[in-house]
């Protein structure tokens, strides 16, 4: 699956970019990634604040045999892939927070991105976009993020090359990728519950609290309520029960 990486030395998006090459017919495993990401989004309409030169933006096309519904899977799968690459790096213990946050420490490493072209039938492509803080320091970062920031560099101590964490990183979702093909998709829920940082954390979504209780096949998020009820979320905010802000 991994095919051909672009580099960029500046580019307002790269999720922009990868679609674009999708819909001109590029192949699956094609991916492109920018030192400088002037308009960098995330999920819900958020924006992506990353300091020129010094963290990962990458985004990577698929052209899965995947079901509609299953989908949000990748996303799940890529979480994964990057929680292995970061611990390559010498990071201890990356946890995953859903849909499809890194956290070290409680902290944000990084945030995945999942854009797709389907109907009710089929889907055409995807688009998995991955901001990974790997240089940033401390000072590099807003004082007021919803959720504290850390990057490999103040993991570790160490810097690392942007291209080599790329290059490692699409390894580690060739792999998982390659393994969904083979296999189907059912690994793919109980592999990122054993990262989970919520597991058993009472958790809020909208108007529904419960306790985390598993991931469902599809990738949706699984709450046990108080009485005995087992709600599935799909989307949106979901919040540990005593907090406010993600």
């Amino acid at each position: 699956m991994v095919g051909r990486l672009i580099i960029r030395g500046d580019a307002e998006s790269t999720q922009d970019l990868a679609r674009e090459m999708a819909l001109q017919g590029a192949p699956a495993g094609t991916a492109v990634m920018a030192l400088n990401q002037t308009r960098g989004r995330g999920r819900m309409g958020r924006s992506w604040i990353s300091p020129p030169g010094k963290n990962l933006a990458l985004s990577l096309l698929l052209r899965p045999t995947l079901l509609p519904r299953d989908a949000p899977l990748l996303g799940l799968l890529a979480s994964i892939a990057v929680a292995e690459t970061v611990e390559d790096a010498g990071v201890p213990e990356a946890r995953l927070r859903w849909p499809n946050d890194v956290l070290v420490s409680d902290k944000k490493i990084a945030g995945i991105l999942s854009e797709a072209s389907m109907d009710d039938r089929s889907v055409e492509f995807v688009i998995v976009g991955v901001g990974l803080n790997v240089n940033a320091q401390e000072s590099d970062f807003p004082a007021d993020l919803p959720t504290p920031a850390t990057s490999v560099l103040m993991c570790t101590g160490r810097e690392s090359d942007l291209e080599q964490t790329a290059r490692r990183l699409l390894g580690h979702m060739d792999r998982l990728y390659e393994k969904l093909n083979r296999e189907g998709s059912g690994f793919v829920p109980p592999l990122w519950e054993s990262r989970w940082a919520h597991c058993g954390v009472r958790l809020t979504h909208k108007k529904v609290t419960g306790v985390g209780h598993g991931i469902g096949s599809d990738g949706a998020l699984l709450l046990k309520t108080d009485q005995g009820r087992i709600e599935r979320i799909t989307s949106g905010e979901v919040l540990p029960a005593e907090s406010t802000r993600t």
